[in-house]
């Protein structure tokens, strides 16, 4: 015996499927735009190198410590040889 067939939607039920489907895309554009400017100003002409300079200029400045590696940073049991 075969199974029924699904009924077909109704033409409410194409249209909502079309407006939701617009709406994602434009969401998607909007996402996609914004996330391109976001990058093309975090990097821009920008030399990455530069950046780091900058970064570890400011810590000399500010007296700030080194950063910690994970070894460093955990406690002394059971870390023989590692230290």
């Amino acid at each position: 015996m075969k199974s029924p067939k699904a009924p077909k939607p109704t033409a409410a039920e194409t249209a909502m499927i079309t407006r939701q489907s617009m709406q994602l895309d434009e969401e998607m554009a909007k996402n996609e735009k914004r996330l391109k400017a976001v990058a093309r100003g975090a990097l821009g002409s920008k030399s990455l190198l530069g950046t780091a300079k900058q970064a570890a200029a400011k810590e000399v400045k500010s007296g700030a410590t080194p950063n910690k590696t994970m070894l460093s940073s955990l406690p002394n049991k059971g870390l023989r040889g590692y230290r």
